[in-house]
């Protein structure tokens, strides 16, 4: 069920980004194309908002599955699903504007423009950016740009198609507004992650972080062909179209290619969560003749973490006043131990000892710079002024 949310996902995406870019890159730059070749551009985009329609309508069917086999919620529940959560709205308003769209004629300009941009208004709500307008409003011109920035590779495809001399035209229109959506997409991107992500460790050590990585190197990849692209139809402008009038078209099917893999880890990115899961979160507990503790870490991974501890100490010991925690990693001996406060807490009680005071410590945000093994060494001070120590390993 994974793979077919995704590639449903991806293929909404695609069309989606594909359908926007070209109505937007229509109303800002005037393409010098023949009416029939006019006309067949309409037709493929219209063939493309049928497709998209198509495709929503498929991927409410999967969320309904999802639902249904993640939550099993009656008739009822899953109506208030999709009436009343983010996903469930994002959908509804996502198939209601795609049907809007194809009963357009190609001739309602700023019907078009205001459909696509509400469609993907509508999808920057969904997923990371739900419930935060400003991650909504960054994840909305991040979307916005790359859509125009496909729909100006294909334009120009078009435009080659009919002659060189327009395609040479239209990059030269094209231009300063691909260096502005490039500008936007950068900008966007890295205020939308600044939001997102709670710690840059995240980018390294997280699945989601990993894949982002790789999305920038693809962007960076298209940056790079778009420019040969772009070098290539100069040149090829400047020999006057060689002997036999043709020039290869690589460049442009090459960047295009690494745009479709961009929008392929953007979907994946969007459907994975940017912190680390809980599976593998610490809950450890050791019992002595003379203390017992438990001690946990979630989400245990690199980044913040939050802490939790529980100390039952002998009562001849009295009140514990502070607890210290050093953490040393393992394989840097030579670095300088970590060490933290913990701040008095009343946390729920899981066991009682005959003879020995319960106190419990906290701290919200542990941050753990890098996967080790760690040694922990807890300090405690009791009230008149006496010490007890134990230590004790984990691995994040």
């Amino acid at each position: 069920m994974d793979i077919l949310v995704y590639l449903v996902k991806l293929l909404m995406y695609l069309l989606l980004v594909v359908i926007s870019g070209n109505v937007l890159v229509n109303s800002l730059i005037t393409s010098s194309v023949s009416i029939q070749r006019r006309e067949k551009m309409d037709n493929v985009i219209n063939q493309a908002v049928k497709g998209l329609l198509l495709v929503i309508v498929l991927g409410i069917f999967v969320q309904i599955i999802s639902w249904t086999q993640q939550l099993k919620p009656e008739s009822d529940q899953l109506i208030s699903l999709f009436l009343e959560g983010s996903t469930g709205r994002v959908w509804l308003a996502l198939l209601v504007l795609s049907i809007l769209l194809t009963l357009l004629n190609n001739k309602n300009f700023t019907a078009r423009i205001v459909l696509v941009l509400a469609m993907l208004l509508a999808e920057s709500m969904n997923g990371h950016a739900s419930g935060d307008s400003i991650v909504i409003l960054f994840d909305f011109i991040h979307l916005t740009a790359v859509s125009i920035w496909v729909g100006g590779v294909i334009q120009l495809w078009w435009n080659w198609r009919e002659s060189k001399e327009l395609a040479i035209s239209f990059i030269g229109k094209f231009s300063k507004l691909l260096w502005l959506t490039i500008g936007l997409v950068s900008i966007s991107g890295i205020l939308m992650t600044l939001n997102i992500l709670p710690s840059w460790s995240y980018l390294l050590y997280t699945s989601w972080g990993q894949i982002l990585l790789v999305k920038i190197a693809a962007v960076l990849i298209t940056l790079w062909l778009g420019y040969k692209a772009k070098v290539k139809i100069s040149a090829s402008a400047d020999e006057n179209s060689g002997k036999n009038g043709k020039t290869s078209f690589r460049p442009v099917i090459a960047e295009y290619s690494v745009l479709v893999v961009v929008i392929a880890f953007a979907t994946v990115v969007g459907l994975l969560n940017p912190e680390p899961s809980g599976d593998k979160a610490l809950n450890h507990h050791e019992m002595g003749e003379e203390l017992h503790f438990t001690f946990k870490l979630y989400p245990n991974a690199p980044g913040p973490n939050k802490l939790s501890l529980s100390l039952w100490t002998l009562e001849e010991e009295g009140e514990v006043d502070s607890v210290e925690l050093a953490l040393q990693a393992t394989d840097k001996q030579k670095a300088m131990p970590k060490v933290v406060g913990l701040e008095a807490a009343q946390l729920d009680t899981e066991f009682e000892f005959p003879g020995f005071i319960e106190s419990q410590f906290t701290l919200e945000e542990l941050k753990l710079p890098y996967p080790s093994t760690w040694q922990a060494l807890v300090t405690i001070t009791f009230a008149d002024g006496g010490e007890r120590e134990f230590s004790f390993q984990f691995e994040n």
